[in-house]
């Protein structure tokens, strides 16, 4: 595959993520293992899977955070390890959890993402006006993060993920921290960024979001690919057979529901003993 990246413009135009046979282990245990996927121009792919099926340790090893085992990831036809300074300035990442300096207002903190990018604060703000208009944060960009709540973290780390213009845009767990609103907000931001030709990953472990939001999903469990495709055949699969809830709980492991009944029934019993 590395050979047609170099060689092929077109094809390196159209996929701007790819995945190569990556596999992860730590110590003993296998995370991922052999998962190969693309994530082309204009489109949004889903990580979607429960608590533990690899979807984090796939998203930093795209970012390179963390080394793969063995395989590689491209951005826009650079190896991400081979090749990082080329490969990463394409790419903009929010992960699960908001990273920020304490000591820092929200502003200064956009400023310091802008000062890594060796961008100028005044060419970018009316864009960062926009955007915290749009994440209603702007009435809290003087303020230190220390004092920001939880979603008001993530929202910072979202438009500082922005503020380069990066083709290649990974969200880890799209909705954590945030209330109804915000998450309606960036679905349509995300949409639009897809019609602007970027290339957008997403993890979720909320199969609506996925519905909603996916062109491709990949359905994760213990590290592999047990499903892939795009995402309204998922639910073609399930109409006139089962419940697309079921189909999902199939293939990734369901909930316990006789351990459920079980529990609850003996609750009931201690109550009315």
């Amino acid at each position: 595959m590395l050979n047609i990246i170099k060689k092929n413009e077109i094809w390196v135009l159209k996929l701007a993520l790819v995945f190569e046979e990556v596999s992860k282990s730590f110590d003993d245990k296998v995370v991922l293992r052999d998962m190969s996927f693309e994530v082309r121009r204009g489109e949004i792919v889903s990580l979607l899977g429960p608590n533990g099926s690899g979807k984090t340790t796939a998203l930093r090893i795209a970012v390179g955070l963390l080394k793969p085992s063995r395989g590689n990831v491209y951005i826009m036809g650079f190896s991400v390890f081979g090749d990082p300074v080329n490969s990463k300035k394409y790419l903009g990442y929010v992960p699960e959890t908001p990273i920020l300096y304490d000591n820092l207002t929200g502003f200064e903190y956009l400023e310091l993402v802008l000062d890594l990018w060796r961008l100028n604060i005044s060419d970018k703000y009316n864009e960062i006006i926009k955007l915290t208009r749009i994440l209603d944060l702007e009435q809290s960009l003087e303020e230190l993060t220390v004092n920001y709540s939880a979603g008001m973290k993530r929202k910072l780390m979202i438009i500082g993920a922005l503020l380069h213009d990066p083709i290649v845009l990974i969200m880890d767990e799209i909705t954590s921290n945030l209330d109804p609103k915000a998450i309606v907000t960036i679905k349509q931001l995300l949409e639009g960024l897809k019609d602007l030709n970027r290339a957008i990953l997403i993890s979720t472990h909320i199969l609506e979001i996925a519905e909603e939001l996916a062109d491709r999903t990949l359905i994760l469990r213990s590290g592999e690919i047990v499903w892939q495709g795009e995402t309204r055949k998922f639910r073609e699969e399930a109409i006139g057979e089962k419940k697309l809830e079921d189909i999902f709980f199939e293939l990734t492991g369901g909930p316990e529901i006789a351990s459920i009944l079980d529990y609850l029934k003996r609750k009931n019993d201690d109550l009315n003993s």
